[in-house]
């Protein structure tokens, strides 16, 4: 969003030019109509010869059962040469434009089409062009569309493609018909002579084979001989039930007999209640008695022990009557055992006899499935020339019946193709669509525009928000000042940055442009001049910020630099030292770039002495010092004149020494260094300091400017508190989100920017 804001410009102008080619085009842009008729292409419509052959021919006669195959032939078919030029010089479309764009130029014009290869190419070509035909998925229905810049022309174009397809689809179907029909007369002399030949053999087999107990009884017609029947296979059925039976039986018996071997009576009594038992018939329910004398003996027994637990808790263990009662359980229990005994061999015969029967049964059955497995290969024989006689007289039948129908049917001309909606005239074309274009070029515009907004923002390497200097360096923004210098003046952006940038020029062009800017009053300090105003609260807010960051009530020593010069850092420094001081705060500006001096013309202060003079011993700190500068605590060390060695200077003892000095008799002491990417004298001074700020100016600060400070503050470890955005357009102005940077700012910014080198002693003239 910061990308499409700042570059609107190009967006909204890519819209409009977009709009306005798409508006272009579409006025000059001719108007096509169309036409469309619409057939039903149905293959199972009754009372067609061809169908009673496809039927006859087992549908060899067409294309297969997808119909889905047929759409796509007939599709193919309506967008043929023959069906085109079948259409072009019917209705003379030679002489008709578009298929002619001038009128008898063409030298072949009189010649036949059949003899005008490359004339007919290209009628075909424009014809093709102009032609749709394409099936309507899931239906039957074929759509015929012919597009033309004439309305009436293409609906009887596409009308005409209609009735010269089911004109040449009646005439192919009609010759298929007449030939099917002579090809199967032919075909059924020789038909009649086969069947005759199959029924003769099945006859023969059947006489020589002797199998004439076999009958064809009933039957599918598809099968040819139907279910063969015979005594023998009637036989094997019969045994084959019975040894099912038998199997079932013996198994039954046997499950019985192998319960009562194991002697269990409580199991054995058990068998009284069991179905399967009781459905086996078995022996041992049967014969005997079947259970019911064990299951007595097993009642008598029960209760005597009853009798004998209780006889022995009244009686005592000697009592003879007791003993008794024993002698009376011993002999149930042998009886039980012989009763149980009896049972088993009644079981053990029973099963046997089972097992027996079974043998027996399943030995007639293999006897008749061997004499089976022999009739089977004669019966085989006799089914397949069965199936086959059967199968050529059913064929003969039937084409035979097809044939007299088509002899009755063969002058009928029938045809499966329904119109179902014939062309018509439209009124309005189907382009151009000036809705669809007209949308269309707004989106191009504006997807043109913002691939070219975010080219510009990638050409575009300067930063204008906080948001990208916190990206960058991953330090934060403790101040936005606003762009409050509309003309240039009265924050001193104008003329101030073209003088600082033309340091290389003579002393009497540097003279003749501060006395200009006093006269002017270029360059007074904001904060005084309007403290009302948003940048005035801007810098207060600023001050609020340092004051929080520093420890026991603030940074004393604060370092204010930037990455190139014309930043604007001598003017925030001038600004922040003043609301400081306005706060009650006791103030004191060491300026410290002596190759470029700034303070006289930011708060009008002499700079014949100052800070060079100090350090290099030539006249006392407090002589040099400015006193009461627009505030009473406000106090300013400009830097002097400029000494041969500046970097030494600033970072000798002396210095070092000089800010204890002052820092025992001020709160805040701001010194205005250098630009750190330029020099290493801020970096010098960084040393000494409790504290730094960052001043970039928003629009002109670049990337890779703003990516090297980051590297130069973690590798010297600068106490860094933050980054102040400076002259940032969209706090006075939203709606211009970084496109007013470049107001305001005069000539004089462009040639600082020519002159870094000056830094390093490179003298070029201020007309240059």
């Amino acid at each position: 969003m910061r990308v499409l804001v700042r570059r609107r410009f190009w967006i909204i102008s890519s819209v409009l030019l977009c709009l306005v080619a798409a508006f272009i085009i579409t006025s000059m842009t001719p108007r096509v109509y169309e036409a469309t008729a619409t057939i039903e292409l149905n293959k199972s419509s009754g009372g067609s010869l061809d169908l009673s052959l496809q039927d006859a021919l087992g549908q060899q006669l067409s294309s297969g059962g997808d119909f889905q195959t047929d759409l796509q032939t007939e599709t193919a078919i309506l967008q043929g040469d023959s069906l085109a030029l079948d259409v072009i010089e019917r209705l003379n479309l030679a002489s008709q434009a578009p298929f002619t764009a001038r009128p008898g130029a063409d030298p072949q014009a009189s010649v036949p089409l059949d003899q005008s290869p490359v004339r007919r190419t290209v009628l075909l070509r424009i014809f093709r062009s102009h032609l749709s035909v394409q099936p309507t998925r899931g239906t039957r229905l074929i759509r015929v569309t012919f597009e033309s810049q004439d309305a009436p022309q293409a609906a009887t174009i596409a009308n005409a493609i209609i009735d010269s397809y089911k004109g040449q689809y009646l005439q192919s179907h009609y010759n298929a018909t007449a030939e099917a029909s002579n090809w199967l007369t032919k075909q059924l002399s020789e038909l009649k002579s086969n069947v005759e030949e199959s029924e003769k053999r099945l006859t023969d087999f059947e006489r020589e084979s002797g199998i004439l107990s076999l009958q064809a009884s009933g039957g599918d017609s598809s099968s040819g001989g139907g279910e063969i029947h015979s005594v023998v296979i009637q036989k094997l059925d019969a045994l084959n039930t019975e040894l099912t039976n038998a199997e079932s039986n013996r198994i039954e018996k046997e499950a019985i007999y192998r319960i009562v071997s194991g002697g269990e009576g409580d199991v054995i009594v058990g068998l009284a209640q069991d179905p399967m038992a009781l459905q086996s018939k078995s022996l041992v329910l049967t014969e005997g008695g079947g259970l019911s004398n064990l299951l007595q003996l097993r009642q008598q027994e029960n209760q005597l022990k009853i009798a004998l637990a209780q006889a022995a808790t009244n009686l005592g263990q000697n009592n003879r009557h007791l003993k008794d009662m024993e002698t009376q359980l011993h002999a149930i229990d042998a009886e039980i055992s012989n009763e149980i005994q009896e049972i088993t061999k009644r079981a053990q015969g029973d099963f046997q006899l089972a097992k027996r029967t079974e043998d027996l049964v399943r030995k007639q059955f293999d006897q008749q499935q061997a004499e089976a497995a022999k009739l089977n290969e004669k019966a085989v024989q006799f089914a397949v020339l069965s199936q086959e006689a059967m199968s050529r007289k059913r064929l003969y039948e039937d084409l035979y019946t097809k044939l007299q129908e088509a002899n009755v049917s063969a002058g009928i001309q029938a045809t499966n193709i329904t119109v179902v909606d014939p062309a018509r005239t439209q009124s309005v074309p189907i382009r151009p669509v000036r809705t669809f274009n007209m949308g269309l070029g707004l989106l191009i515009g504006l997807v043109l525009g913002i691939a070219l907004a975010f080219a510009a923002d990638s050409m575009d390497r300067t930063v204008v928000t906080p948001l990208e200097v916190e990206e960058i360096t991953s330090i934060p923004v403790i101040g936005i000042i606003p762009n409050f210098g509309a003309t240039g003046k009265g924050y001193g952006y104008g003329t101030t940055y073209g003088a600082y940038g033309a340091y290389g020029a003579s002393p009497e062009k540097e003279k003749h442009k501060v006395e200009e800017s006093e006269e002017g009053g270029t360059y007074k300090v904001w904060i005084l001049e309007h403290p009302e105003s948003v940048a005035a609260e801007a810098f207060r807010s600023l001050r609020t910020s340092i004051m929080l960051a520093g420890h026991s009530g603030g940074s004393q020593i604060v370092l204010v630099t930037s990455c190139m010069p014309g930043e604007g850092k001598s003017t925030m420094c001038a600004n922040l030292a003043v609301s400081f001081a306005q706060h009650g705060k006791r103030v004191i500006i060491v300026e410290a770039d002596l190759r470029r001096p700034t303070m006289q013309h930011v708060l009008g202060v002499s700079n014949e002495i100052g800070l060079s003079n100090v350090l290099a011993g030539a006249i006392s700190l407090d002589d040099a010092i400015a006193r009461g500068i627009y505030v009473p605590t406000l106090d300013v060390l400009a830097a002097g004149p400029k000494p041969p060695l500046p970097s030494e200077m600033l970072g000798s003892s002396g210095f070092e020494q000089l800010l204890e000095r002052l820092r025992g008799s001020y709160d805040v002491i701001f010194v205005d260094s250098p630009p750190a990417l330029l020099l290493t004298d801020a970096i010098t001074i960084a040393q000494k300091a409790d504290a730094a700020i960052w001043v970039s100016l928003a629009g002109v600060v670049t990337r890779p400017q703003l990516a090297r400070a980051a590297q130069v503050i973690e590798r010297n470890s600068i106490p860094i508190i933050g980054f102040v955005l400076n002259r940032v357009s969209r706090i006075l102005d939203p709606e211009g989100y970084g496109y007013g940077y470049g107001y305001g700012y005069g000539y004089g910014y462009g040639k600082a920017y020519k002159h870094y080198g000056s830094y390093y002693g490179e003298e070029k003239s201020n007309e240059d």
